[in-house]
């Protein structure tokens, strides 16, 4: 099969020569992985021999061939074909000082669109789109805006995106969308995805919200920031009655307060809100919802999906912390958006310096806004640059604007006057080898500069008060790196992986936090964004705001003991559903769970199964009832398989989630049964019944078994 799908562009025809392709006849065994994926039809099957073969003259030297190949039989070299990238300049238009304008332009005009769509191959399997946090149809809407039709373009985008305008300005394009593209992964220009959506978003409006037919749910929004509006968008979407809380006077959280004009105008998200408003949703301002009375809401409301973000300054264990004219960057932030660019403006750090402490991204914004409110800024971190957590684009702007920007520094103390204003700190290099581990600090490196002003801009966590929220998680906890079960197996056949390993997986730990955002924290109450997972981004927040609405939907709306409507010969009409998942560790245990199947099938149920290595997650969030089940091994210790164990703590918070759980062994189970639900039990799931399977007498203990998996769920 050769891809329908064709490159909307032309190729660079002023290349000398072009890339060829080469394959090990020897090695290939004709699956046809690089032919399916191969956007310009240049590989084809030799149905005698069973090889692919190559048309050298229609490849374009994208190397997804050489990506997806399972065994290494085929590769290109030669340089690759395709038109130069348009480079984004910094542009800054007259005097910094009190300047709100955006200094990162877009495209002039719908020719420099054009030419940058007809750049995308219309990959067969997109990796860019794995990349992007909320999945959007890259290919689509790119070919819709080459074609002219930008309305559909924005239908498209409005699919899995409330924020367009605000993502295509803010994200992180080279670790997301364009980091994936299929030029990158082969050492070249990306199609510029964020500068094509950004033009989509700037000339056309967002599609109406039109809500489906009511579905009874009243749902609370806690929180109006891109989390709770990606929350409010997809509930709405599906008929939901919506409440948006907001603790301050105006809706945005983050989008309002704490990115800048010149790096996002209000233009580019207020929209979003207002479409939410016309839609139906409901915003009560000055309405802040703390932590003691978080589930009262659940008196009034079905639901609750709170998106509060994370407020508590981190600080550094300094003294004179104190000071007067030490400030958090929400304050500074929120302060300098309301003057700069205002009427009668008046550069009130005329002459100061501010000393900021950080250098992510909120910390640059602080310090280029301190530029133009007059002053000049140091940002100092104690990391080395090569794992600094800003955006480089970020730090290389606020350079060119003149922010003095020291990594491998820290501040040691501050010291104040007589009047107890902040005038001086101490400054220490520092020693940072890895990323995985901390600096350490210079002893003897000591040096003081004067300062009028300092800025905390060291990050945000979440006020302890609000982790009693969940019993079963770890609220505003940074996520671990790495050690999830595979969501999605096509993730490795994209090639994605192969092409950067460490931006595959950095993509991959997103999409797992986006999946199990989708599970509640407690009972009837969902979190998002920095409340969730600590620091986050503007789109990951919003994508796992649309998850967590997704998971509520699908959640609610699966009710236990549904009233029979009649039958379908022998078997009743369908009460609920139940995924079956085995350890993987035996046949033993794929034979009881295809017993307990049975069983349930013939009392109405839908079954589905799994071994817990190929298990998807949302269709685990799904289903009614999970049921799983596991090998007792080793006589005479008997315990749970070895895989139960491995893979057990790769599952996703199941708080609340309805859970049979079972184990299957020879001689003697041991302690292993009350082990195994007790594991469920530590993820938050209500384990309804666990039970054990003799081998001997498989058949007969499964159908007892799956009878009370039935006693339990309808008593």
């Amino acid at each position: 099969m050769v891809s329908t799908k064709t490159p909307i562009g032309p190729a660079n025809t002023e290349l000398d020569t072009g890339p060829n392709v080469h394959i090990l006849k020897d090695r290939c065994a004709g699956c046809q992985e690089c032919i399916i994926r191969c956007p310009t039809g240049a590989l084809t099957l030799d149905s005698e021999q069973w090889i692919a073969v190559a048309d050298n003259s229609l490849c374009v030297g994208c190397r997804q061939c050489f990506r997806t190949c399972p065994f290494s039989a085929i590769y290109v070299d030669g340089p690759l074909k395709v038109t130069p990238a348009y480079p984004v300049h910094y542009e800054l238009k007259g005097s910094l000082v009190g300047q709100v304008d955006e200094v990162i332009p877009g495209f002039e005009d719908f020719a420099e669109l054009v030419k940058a769509t007809e750049r995308c191959l219309q990959c067969p399997d997109p990796t860019c789109v794995k990349g992007c946090p909320t999945h959007n149809d890259i290919p689509g809407f790119i070919r819709a805006a080459h074609d002219g039709d930008l309305e559909r373009a924005r239908e498209i985008l409005g699919l899995t995106s409330c924020l367009s305008a605000a993502c295509s300005r803010v994200c992180d394009w080279n670790t997301q969308c364009q980091g994936s593209c299929s030029w990158t992964l082969a050492g070249g220009d990306a199609v510029e995805i964020g500068r094509i959506e950004r033009y989509i978003a700037d000339h056309t409006s967002a599609p109406a919200i039109a809500p489906t037919a009511k579905n009874g749910l009243n749902i609370a929004v806690i929180g109006s920031g891109p989390g709770g509006l990606g929350a409010a968008y997809e509930l709405r979407k599906a008929g939901t009655q919506v409440t948006v809380f907001e603790r301050d006077s105006e809706p945005g959280g983050i989008l309002r307060w704490g990115i800048p004009s010149y790096v996002l105008p209000s233009e580019a998200w207020r929209p979003s809100v207002e479409n939410l408003k016309e839609a139906g949703v409901t915003f009560r301002f000055n309405e802040g919802i703390d932590p003691a009375s978080a589930t009262k809401l659940l008196n009034e409301f079905d639901a609750a999906i709170f998106a509060t973000g994370a407020s508590q300054p981190t600080q550094p264990r300094i003294g004179g912390l104190d000071l007067a004219g030490v400030e958090d960057a929400t304050s500074f932030l929120e302060m300098a958006k309301s003057l700069i660019g205002s009427e009668g403006f008046k550069p009130t750090l005329n002459g100061k310096k501010v000393l900021v402490l950080g250098a992510g991204n909120t910390a640059m914004d602080v310090a280029r806004s301190v530029l133009r409110l007059g002053g000049t800024s140091i940002a100092i971190d104690w990391m080395d640059e090569r794992f600094a957590r800003g955006r480089p684009d970020e730090i290389a702007d606020a350079r060119k604007e003149g922010v003095d920007v020291r990594f491998l520094t820290t501040v040691t103390k501050l010291i104040g006057d007589g009047s107890g204003h902040v005038v001086a700190a101490e400054l220490n290099s520092t020693t940072h080898t890895s990323a995985e581990t901390l600096p350490t600090i210079n002893s003897g490196s000591g040096k003081t500069i004067n300062v009028d002003m300092v800025v905390l801009a060291m990050g945000y966590r979440v006020d302890d008060e609000w982790k009693a929220l969940s019993n079963s998680i770890k609220l505003g906890a940074m996520p671990k790196k790495g050690g999830y079960r595979l969501i999605d197996r096509r993730w490795l056949g994209s090639g994605f992986f192969a092409g950067k390993p460490s931006l595959a997986a950095l993509s991959y730990d997103r999409e797992h936090l986006r999946v199990e955002s989708a599970f509640p924290v407690s009972d009837r109450i969902w979190a998002v964004g920095d409340l969730r997972i600590g620091p986050s981004t503007v789109v990951a927040a919003m994508a796992q705001g649309m998850s967590a609405a997704r998971g509520l939907l699908a959640d609610l709306d699966k009710e236990f003991g549904r009233e029979t409507k009649g039958n379908t010969g022998d078997r009743p009409v369908y009460v609920g559903s139940a995924l079956i998942v085995d350890d993987g560790a035996s046949d033993a245990v794929k034979e009881a769970s295809a017993q307990i199947g049975e069983s349930l099938w013939g009392s109405g149920w839908e079954v589905k199964t799994s071994d817990i290595a190929h298990l998807d997650d949302l269709t685990m969030l799904g289903t009614d009832l999970l049921i799983f089940g596991a090998q007792v091994e080793g006589m005479p210790m008997a315990r749970l398989s070895r895989k139960a164990k491995t893979q057990f703590p790769t599952l996703p918070p199941m708080h609340g989630k309805k859970v049979a759980t079972f184990v299957v062994h020879s001689l003697s189970a041991g302690n292993s049964k009350q082990e195994l639900a007790d594991q469920f039990a530590s993820k938050g799931a209500k384990v309804m019944v666990s039970g054990q399977i003799r081998s001997r007498s498989l058949v007969k203990d499964s159908q007892t078994f799956a009878g009370e998996i039935l006693r339990a769920v309808y008593k």
